[in-house]
């Protein structure tokens, strides 16, 4: 008996952890494409694309880069024979884990930072245990993608955009799966490399 109330628990508190709502609430800004000439070759470096969730999303960036028109051609890390190098940098925000396992940055790092956000994380994270994820368990990823621009080896521009979202874990979460914003990561990246091609007119 007392093996099966553990088991219902369990039910309980995991359940609601094996799905997530995602969604987006920076600004998305319609932008097309402009008609580019391709006279100028780009390679490309990666930085802080570490997650499996992460490298999808980079290669919507890269897929926008290859079909904008703008580049005779896109190749990793080439800068020698390339007229242009870019670096394209996740600057993450810290993330912790359920029951403060382990964190891809310093525990420290954002009590330090922003206390006041990390005391709503630590209320949020407490309310949301108490009552079994009936109040949900909100993460909000402040992540920021930024494009450095090299020409000759030098540093010509850096560009940032963010890309804020919220995760929420719980039950009210599974009822907000139809509103959840992960497909459209394709679309947002790509007004994202249209957004920077539009800034870098006149550099690129």
């Amino acid at each position: 008996m007392q093996k099966i109330i553990f088991n219902i628990i369990g039910i309980i508190i995991f359940l609601p952890l094996s799905s997530c709502a995602v969604f987006y609430s920076s600004e998305r800004p319609k932008i097309d494409f402009s008609k580019y000439n391709k006279d100028r070759s780009l390679s490309y470096e990666l930085i802080g694309w570490d997650d499996e969730a992460d490298r999808r999303r980079i290669s919507y960036i890269l897929a926008a880069l290859q079909t904008s028109g703008k580049f005779t051609s896109v190749r990793y890390q080439n800068q020698t024979n390339a007229d242009i190098h870019l670096q394209i940098i996740l600057e993450s925000s810290p993330k912790f884990k359920f029951f403060l396992g382990e964190a891809s940055e310093p525990v420290s790092y954002l009590p330090e930072r922003n206390p006041e956000r990390f005391g709503v994380y630590l209320l949020n994270r407490f309310l949301a245990i108490s009552t079994f994820f009936v109040i949900p368990d909100i993460d909000r990823d402040d992540d920021y993608l930024v494009f450095r621009l090299n020409k000759k080896g030098k540093l010509e521009k850096e560009y940032r955009y963010p890309m804020e979202s919220y995760r929420v874990f719980g039950w009210i979460s599974l009822l907000l799966m139809w509103g959840d914003d992960r497909k459209e990561w394709k679309p947002i990246l790509t007004e994202k490399v249209s957004k920077f091609l539009g800034d870098t007119d006149h550099e690129l």
